[in-house]
Order: structure tokens, then C-alpha cells, then sequence
């Protein structure tokens, strides 16, 4: 809950410009800066000082923070409308639970992942006799996001190795498209599916399977096939090898699954070596998390100035602009990690939320965006945070491309800061028009470089921040019910069974020619 100590704060520095709030405290820059992993965390321009920190701290550590984050990293029962730890970290070395049948199991997967992707990379492996060209891995939400993400953002520094294409959507096209212009022969499709039965994951493995039988036959094609999943029998009975079934265990949610067997695709193309870099990147972040004070918390205090934004000043959105092609995808990956933990009105005791739950996420990357959106960002009547996520190289880069996008993002966060009041003048209307508000608080996150290991500080300090927000909220950040219902309703509405259905669905039904009148 918001106490009135935050509120008073609040009030205190609402009409506050926010450059007098720079001036008026020479130690601001050394409060609200800093870094970890290679990555720079700036909230020198958001409505916050010393002393509210300080009251968000201290509303943190009211809610047994100490505690909740020991449970975390130990294994402790965090999901409890599942029954489940969140054992994601386990995979980086992040979580201690050294001697558990879950060490030895993760253990055990990544040495199997390894070894496979060693084979597939070598050409050792050759489903058809020849070697594997092209990976598709075939997934939705989490087990599509994270390494698709991961891909984009690292294909430029990976070491040599199969393409890697993704399939997550029902539309054909997208499957398509994944297999265009490859030697069926070359290709390894990876099925990631905890359950092995998601409807969208399951009907496009079955579409894949049907198009490799087609050029290979029955006989051959399950020899094109991997699966990371916790149903090994569902995979083995869809054809596909034992020995090259991954455990998924049911302790690894979608959205924090990029770390385990389902990155089977990303070790595979990008390399274990690779792979191994980015999580140890995220391990170093787990370590910080763990350990580092509150107020020098790089997870924490992102997760306090988001809940400020939120919760106490009262912004509904925040938007992630990413000034890196190669970080095109973050805005959604984030989208999903946030908005499937925090968009919830019931707390984990069962009771009506007292707070909205977390922000609206949305963004895009690059001077694209500036082109598109930020005109609301900049004039619009609603009020949106934005965090920048930049490449520190780019402010020295020789390539005066990099030097100019990095310009780009600076100056976006100084405008609005700062806005501009044009001078009436001879035409009054047209400057008021020109004119921007400024006074629109920003984060900004500079990666030393995007390499393996800062985008994997990167996503894991996104992560630890979800769950300290969860512990302000008084939410369950693991578990997505809301996401539930539609799927059953979609089951009724292709049984036939729309008897309870709105009279709005069932005309659109009848009318697309889905049913019959």
C-alpha cells in the first residue's frame, strides 16, 4: 500500500522542476547513479531524491523484503498458488540450493544441452545426413520471446553456426516463412513446451512434422526433431528421440525460461560458449541482487523508482526506448516478463489489490520510435515514463552512425526534461503549438557494450526488479491465470459449445461462417 509518508513526498516534489531538484543537491548524481555487470544506472531525471529513496526503502524493508529474497534464492515456496519455487536462477548459478535433486537436475540438462548442441555445431549430428543449417524453434510467450530476443540481439557476435528462425504464431505464414528457401534435410526443429500440449506450440509442431514428412518421410522425420519439456512422454509419442528431450521443469515459468533447456536454440547457433557468457552475466546480477545494500541495489532500486512512477505519482504506462537495432525486441520481451507477473487485482492472500498492480509496458528502438510515438511522449496530455537503453561505446564510437544515435538518446531525455516555452511573438497559436511541457521524468540503462554477458545482467536485473515490485504489490509475480480463461473459452467455441457465450460472440461466429446459424 501507499503510506502517507510517500504521498507527503509526493506533494513535496510534484511542482518541483526537475531541474532544481539537479541543482539542489550536489550529491544527487553519486545517489542516483550506479552500475553493475557493465551496465550504468542513471535516475538522475526522475521526480525522486534522497529522501524519498529513502522512504521507499524503507516501505520495502516493512514488507520483509530480507526474507521474501532469502526464499527466492533458496528454493523456497515463492509461487504459492502452484505450490512452486522459481528455481530459473538455478540454471545460472544464481539461486543456492547446492546438493537438491533440482541442482542435480539442471546439472544433468546442461551438460546434455551442451553436449547435443557441441554435435549439431560440429556436424556430428546429422539427422539426414547432412549436417543442420537451420534451427527453428517453435514456441509462444516465454519460450519464444526469451530466445528470440536473445538471438536478434547477439547474432552479430556469435560464433559461426546454424540460423536460427522462430515460429510462435497459428498463422501458417509464420512456419512458412521459418522453412523458406532450406534444404529440409539441414533443418532441426526444437519444440518448447512445458507441457508439451500449449494448443498454439503443439498445432505448429504437428505442422512442421506433417511438412518434414513430407520431403523425408515418416521413418526419417522425427530424427529432425528436439523438444525441451516437462511431459517426456507426450514428446517421445510425437516422435521425437529420448535422448534428445530436454528437461523443462514445472519450477521454470515461460517468461524466466530463456536460461534453461528451452535456449537449446540460442546454444546451439550462438554457441555454449556464447550461451554460457550470457548466463554468466545474469549470475552476476543474481549475485548483486543478493548481496549489494538496497540503496545500491541496481534490481531494487529500479523496482522502488518503477513502484514511485506507478503507484505514488501515478503513471498508468512506461515506455522502454532502446537505442540499438539489436535491442528491437527488448520492449516486448519485457512486456510479457512484467505485464504476465504484475497485471494482477488480487494479491497472493486472495484479497482485492489496494494498488492497480504493475505498469502498462510498451516501446521500440532506435530513431525509428522518435519518428513514430514520441510526439505523444513529448506533447501528448498523459504522462509516460521512459526508460533509455543505450550502448555507452556508441557516445565514442568512429563510426559517426553510432555517435549520432547515441546523441539521439541523450537529447530525447534532456527535452523531456527540459521542454521548450516558444515566445508568442506575431503568432501566438502557432507558439503555443511548438511548445513541450517538459518536466517528463526518464531512467536511462547504458550497457558498457551488448555482448553475451551484459544482455544477460541486463534481463536478469529486469527480473529481480518484477519480483521486488511483486513484494510492494503484495502479488504473486509467478503464476498467470489471467491468461487462462480465454483458453478454455477458445476450447468451447471449437467444441460447438457456445450456448454461454454472448450474443456479440456467437453473431460474429455465425456471421465469419466459424459456425452455422
Amino acid at each position: 500500500m501507499r503510506t502517507p509518508g510517500l504521498m507527503a513526498h509526493a506533494a513535496r516534489l510534484g511542482d518541483v522542476r526537475l531541474r532544481d531538484l539537479m541543482a539542489g543537491d550536489p550529491q544527487r548524481a553519486g545517489t542516483l547513479l550506479m552500475s553493475h555487470a557493465g551496465i550504468e544506472l542513471d535516475l538522475s531525471k526522475q521526480r525522486l531524491d534522497r529522501a524519498a529513496l529513502a522512504a521507499l526503502i524503507a516501505q520495502l524493508e516493512a514488507f520483509d523484503f530480507g526474507a521474501r529474497r532469502d526464499d527466492l534464492l533458496t528454493g523456497g515456496i515463492v509461487n504459492a498458488s502452484e505450490g512452486r519455487p522459481a528455481l530459473h536462477m538455478a540454471y545460472r548459478c544464481g539461486a543456492h540450493i547446492e546438493g537438491s535433486e533440482a541442482a542435480l537436475l539442471v546439472d544433468r540438462t546442461q551438460a546434455q544441452t551442451r553436449a547435443f548442441a557441441t554435435q549439431v555445431r560440429s556436424g556430428e549430428f546429422r539427422p539426414a545426413g547432412k549436417p543442420v543449417r537451420r534451427v527453428v524453434n517453435i514456441g509462444i510467450g516465454g519460450s519464444d520471446l526469451g530466445p528470440r530476443l536473445v538471438a536478434d540481439a547477439l547474432s552479430d557476435a556469435s560464433e559461426a553456426g546454424p540460423e536460427l528462425r522462430f515460429a510462435a504464431s497459428l498463422d501458417p505464414t509464420e512456419l512458412e516463412r521459418a522453412v523458406a528457401g532450406i534444404d529440409p534435410e539441414t533443418v532441426l526443429f526444437i519444440i518448447a513446451s512445458k507441457s508439451f500440449s500449449t494448443q498454439e506450440t503443439l498445432m505448429t509442431g504437428q505442422a512442421a512434422r506433417a511438412w518434414m514428412t513430407s520431403h523425408v518421410g515418416v521413418e526419417q522425420a522425427g530424427r529432425h526433431f528436439a523438444a525441451a519439456s516437462a511431459a517426456r512422454g507426450k514428446a517421445v509419442a510425437f516422435g521425437i528421440d529420448p535422448e534428445r528431450v530436454f528437461d523443462f521443469p514445472d519450477w521454470v515459468g515461460g517468461r524466466y525460461s530463456v536460461w534453461s533447456a528451452v535456449g537449446l536454440s540460442l546454444e546451439i547457433g550462438l554457441g555454449p560458449d556464447a550461451f554460457a557468457d550470457f548466463r554468466e552475466g545474469a549470475r552476476s546480477m543474481d549475485e548483486h541482487f543478493a548481496t549489494a545494500p538496497l540503496e545500491r541495489n541496481l534490481p531494487v532500486i529500479k523496482a522502488l523508482v518503477d513502484y514511485w512512477n506507478r503507484s505514488v505519482l501515478g503513471y498508468p504506462s512506461r515506455c522502454v526506448a532502446a537505442y540499438s537495432a539489436r535491442l528491437g525486441l527488448l520492449s516486448n520481451f519485457l512486456q510479457q516478463l512484467e505485464m504476465e507477473s504484475l497485471g494482477k487485482s488480487v494479491t497472493a492472500d486472495g484479497e482485492p489489490a489496494r494498488l492497480p498492480g504493475g505498469a502498462l509496458v510498451w516501446g521500440g528502438s532506435g530513431t525509428e520510435i522518435q519518428h513514430s510515438f514520441f510526439q505523444w511522449l513529448h506533447q501528448g496530455g498523459d504522462v509516460a515514463p521512459v526508460d533509455f537503453i543505450g550502448i555507452a561505446r556508441h557516445f565514442s564510437s568512429a563510426d559517426p552512425r553510432e555517435r549520432v544515435l547515441a546523441a539521439n538518446m541523450a537529447a530525447q531525455g534532456a527535452a523531456l526534461l527540459d521542454g521548450i516555452q516558444v515566445p508568442p511573438g506575431d503568432d501566438p497559436a502557432l507558439a503555443a503549438q511548438r511548445s513541450m511541457p517538459g518536466g517528463r521524468v526518464s531512467s536511462t540503462l547504458l550497457l558498457d557494450d551488448l555482448t553475451p554477458a551484459t544482455l544477460g545482467a541486463l534481463l536478469a536485473l529486469h527480473e529481480h526488479k518484477v519480483f521486488v515490485e511483486s513484494v510492494l504489490y503484495g502479488i504473486n509475480p509467478f503464476d498467470q491465470w489471467g491468461v487462462e480463461l480465454g483458453k478454455v473459452l477458445t476450447k468451447g467455441i471449437l467444441a460447438g459449445e457456445l450456448s454461454g457465450y454472448d450474443a456479440s460472440t456467437q453473431a460474429m461466429l455465425a456471421r465469419t461462417g466459424f459456425v452455422s446459424d
